[in-house]
């Protein structure tokens, strides 16, 4: 997204004491009510709430202009009080200057009723950095997904479906620049081609004809209706596609941008892997209403994702590598709020937000570090510079460490998860039907999602192309004895954790092509030799340190460091339905993806699953039912399983295909 630094708005307090907006001069709602406003305006238009009341699956809600989150509070609160218990609200609201914490808690304080929504929204609301941030409720059966950016870089990242839309946002008169051309031909863009269930409507406070002739052009049968309180007209419409024909999905987004028919809930799916991406997508869809049972012959997370502590942290990149840090960052807001709501009651005992400091090793990471800073200005909240020694470091305030295992435990414990120890053997999916093959015989299941890291090529078989790399790291167990104090994790080259049960852990080791699984001494001199990177005081440590035990885990990374989540394509279906691609990579052949049936990956997480692992998960349950992504199409295609095939079929390099 173009602009990477968010800005806060400057607010005044009317004699009312509704905040209004300084540079537009316009108030932030209704100074009759605000709230009675927001029922009327955009919940009763929208059908709001007898749409919820039947039906099953999710509901999604667009909205430009979260401000003081008004909308999102209200429809929340309808939501619960009305919706059928087979619904799920995700709500999608778009802003380019959030308000702090500070504005938006004094602004919420004027809605006694919603104190207590009010209370959830304040305690999850995020840092203001850019990009997609998702919240969720499972209790209450909703999603936020708040994107801080200018509604004209956010938009084309959205696609359906969309129920329902709020346009708010500031009059066209005092904001003319968001109610452009551009904003209804991206409404159009994603109201396109609903299913049935799924027709959009929207409601908009505004009257003014722009607004109106926008949104007749973007296919919506729009009609004049009463204005709320002082207001005389305001405009609300349905979908009707009015202006045709139109053209098939394939031809509004890319044939991989597409997904397979979703699941109905009730649907029973099968997880292989019982590591981090194996339970955290378990939670998520059993949160959602699915049947999940979680298959590892090994147990809850006895491989990689077994170790007694890991960072929770990410790196972002200083330049060009947006994407990265895009994902990352998302990816790592949701997990501390994950982490926090799973094993919140146990903290320094299976998890500590002490803090992260990331340490630079070198001139050229210290450059780096400054250039990360100087260019992105991140919140406080998100990382600071500080004093370490007589060098500067960052410190991820927030993070910290967490037991994987112990968070594994929590997040398969639902009623909707059965755990089993069966190994499965074989994937099948000929004649369009799903079959597992397992130790214990036949598994029926309507789809299975395939969280085994480097076993994943295995499980699916040779029609599938997922390559991944293994690399072994070792972990080294150091006694507590003659050591410096840490209070929080510290990172370099190795990481250490403050000590738990009278011990740390260091490390871990870094070996490619390594598949040996006894601990090594030479694995823990390379370990020792990193306590230095932590300042003088360590020096002397990494002569005298004692080891007394350690661990082996092997990491599944791919090719561009980024994990894999989302449906898997049949490989030669897919080559041979896209081969002109070879020729021409602009000659992209509008045909529909073989998906391997039922099928669905989330690997590659690295030694970053503690951060990447969730929203992989939520990506996942979102897909699997129909509902609309938390993350921008840029991100989701980033992530997606088929996305080494697509580069090296374009690029010729498989040349064992026919």
């Amino acid at each position: 997204m173009s602009d990477r630094i968010i800005h806060a708005p400057e607010l005044t307090w009317n004699d009312d004491g509704l905040p209004v907006a300084s540079a537009f001069d316009d108030p932030y709602f209704s100074v009759d009510n605000g709230l009675e406003e927001t029922r009327y305006v955009f919940l009763r238009q929208n059908g709001l709430p007898e749409r919820w009341t039947t039906g099953e699956g999710p509901f999604r809600i667009i909205e430009t202009g979260f401000g003081t989150g008004l909308n999102f509070l209200a429809t929340w609160q309808a939501f619960r009080a009305s919706a059928s218990p087979e619904r799920w609200l995700h709500f999608t609201s778009i802003e380019k200057f959030p308000l702090t914490h500070e504005q938006l808690k004094r602004a919420l304080a004027l809605w006694p009723e919603l104190t207590d929504l009010s209370a959830k929204l304040l305690s999850a609301y995020p840092p203001a950095t850019p990009g997609f941030h998702v919240l969720s409720w499972p209790e209450d059966r909703i999603t936020l997904t708040l994107i801080f950016a200018d509604v004209h870089d956010a938009l084309p990242e959205l696609n359906g479906p969309v129920d329902a839309w709020f346009l708010d946002g500031f009059a066209p008169a005092k904001n003319p620049a968001m109610w452009s051309e551009k904003l209804f031909s991206e409404i159009r863009r994603i109201s396109l081609n609903p299913q049935p269930e799924h027709i959009p409507t929207v409601a908009t406070f505004t009257a003014a004809g722009l607004v109106r002739r926008g949104l007749k052009g973007a296919g919506f049968r729009i009609a004049k209706v009463a204005g709320f309180g002082r207001k005389r007209e305001m405009l609300a419409g349905t979908y009707a596609a009015t202006i045709g024909p139109e053209k098939s999905e394939l031809h509004q987004c890319l044939p991989w941008q597409t997904l397979p028919d979703p699941l109905p809930r009730g649907s029973h799916i099968i997880i292989a892997g019982a590591g981090l991406a194996g339970c955290s997508t378990a939670r998520a869809l059993a949160e959602r209403g699915f049947r999940v049972t979680l298959c590892d012959p090994e147990g809850i997370a006895n491989g990689a994702s077994g170790n007694p502590q890991g960072g929770l942290y990410i790196k972002l990149a200083a330049d060009d590598q947006a994407t990265h840090s895009d994902f990352y960052r998302q990816a790592y807001l949701l997990a501390l709020r994950e982490v926090e709501r799973l094993l919140g009651s146990s903290k320094g005992k299976h998890w500590d937000d002490c803090g992260v400091l990331q340490l630079s090793t070198s001139d050229k990471e210290s450059q780096r570090q400054q250039r990360f800073v100087e260019r992105h200005r991140p919140p406080a909240e998100l990382v600071v510079v500080t004093d370490h020694d007589s060098d500067k470091a960052l410190l991820y305030p927030a993070a910290g460490w967490v037991s994987p295992a112990d968070f594994c435990r929590a997040m398969a414990d639902h009623p909707a998860i059965q755990f089993s120890r069966t190994d499965i053997r074989a994937i099948n999916t000929d004649a369009g039907q799903l079959t597992v093959v397992t130790s214990d015989g036949m598994l029926q299941a309507d789809g299975i999602v395939v969280a085994t890291a480097n076993d994943a090529g295995r499980l699916t078989g040779a029609d599938s192309y997922i390559p991944t790399k293994k690399i072994r790291g070792q972990l080294s167990y150091l006694a507590t004895g003659g050591l410096p104090s840490v209070d929080r994790v510290l990172c370099a080259r190795s990481y250490l954790a403050p000590p738990i049960d009278g011990r740390m852990c260091l490390g871990a080791t870094y070996n490619l092509n390594d598949d040996e699984t006894e601990l090594r001494d030479g694995d823990h001199q390379t370990n020792l030799s990193h306590l230095k990177d932590f300042g003088p005081d360590w020096c002397d440590a990494a002569e005298h340190a004692q080891v007394i035990g350690g661990r082996v885990g092997f990491r599944c990374t791919t090719p561009d460091y980024l994990p894999m989540a989302g449906p898997l394509v049949r490989k030669q279906e897919f080559v041979e339905r896209f081969r002109p691609m070879t020729k021409n990579a602009k000659q992209i052949p509008r045909q529909s993806m073989p998906w391997m049936k039922g099928v669905w990956l989330n690997i590659g997480h690295g030694s970053r699953g503690l951060a990447s692992a969730s929203l992989c998960a939520q990506m996942i349950a979102m897909q699997i039912s129909g509902d609309a992504p938390c993350t921008s199409q840029t991100v989701s295609d980033a992530l997606s399983p088929n996305r080494f095939l697509l580069r090296d079929l374009v690029r010729n390099k498989l040349k064992g295909e026919k």
